[in-house]
């Protein structure tokens, strides 16, 4: 999702952060100007300071992207949310956040957005962006092949951080968590009931129309 967008002297506004090693990887290969994680849990944010506090341009903040993102008008050249499907599985959550993502978006800023979608590519969030005006499509790829590839990849190490670090009776949970070959999860891709894509959308420039 990020192979055709620059990066490099950006600010950068990742929604849904997680641990935070997907962020500290973006600053390490691309090196923006700024790179702000959120997440809406304490414990996740905690836990990204405490792993990469001493990480130059990199920062972590709770918020809950479904409500007021606390960032000034026109400040992040990128947005990207990666696998943050359930944060607006709901239009009205989405509209919400759709709201702020432009307020902070520059103008010919980037959404960049990769997840689970249905068999069609469709999505609550991706179908409400398609069809609003102030965003451009610029890629839509189905790469649910890409992704079973890497989870077959991951597998073994996968499979044996789960059975030396994780209580038996989490295993299980675990294993759907990342998708291991033989959950529901990698079944429903594999057998065409879900797919996995990336799409890139870019806000388009006001112009002012004069009056005649």
């Amino acid at each position: 999702v990020l192979a055709n967008v620059t990066l490099t002297d950006q600010n950068i506004l990742e929604v849904g952060c997680g641990r935070g090693a997907g962020a500290a990887w973006c600053v390490r290969t691309y090196a923006p100007r700024s790179y702000v994680g959120i997440d809406a849990s304490q414990n996740v944010i905690n836990l990204c300071e405490q792993s990469y506090s001493t990480t130059p341009r990199l920062s972590f903040i709770i918020a809950d992207p479904k409500t007021y993102l606390s960032f000034q008008n026109e400040s992040m050249d990128v947005v990207l949310s990666i696998e943050t499907t359930k944060i607006c599985d709901e239009i009205v959550a989405v509209k919400q956040f759709i709201d702020e993502m432009i307020r902070v978006l520059t103008p010919n800023g980037y959404f960049l957005w990769c997840g689970l979608c249905n068999v069609d590519g469709s999505n609550v969030l991706i179908d409400y962006l398609t069809a609003n005006n102030t965003f451009i499509v610029k890629e839509k790829v189905n790469i649910t092949r890409n992704v079973l590839h890497a989870l077959d990849i991951q597998y073994n190490s996968r499979a044996d951080f789960i059975e030396r670090y994780v209580q038996p009776a989490d295993r299980e949970y675990c294993g759907l968590l990342t998708g291991l070959p033989g959950t529901q999860l990698y079944d429903n891709m594999q057998q065409g009931r879900a797919e996995y894509w990336r799409v890139v959308f870019c806000k388009k420039i006001k112009t002012n129309t004069p009056l005649i």
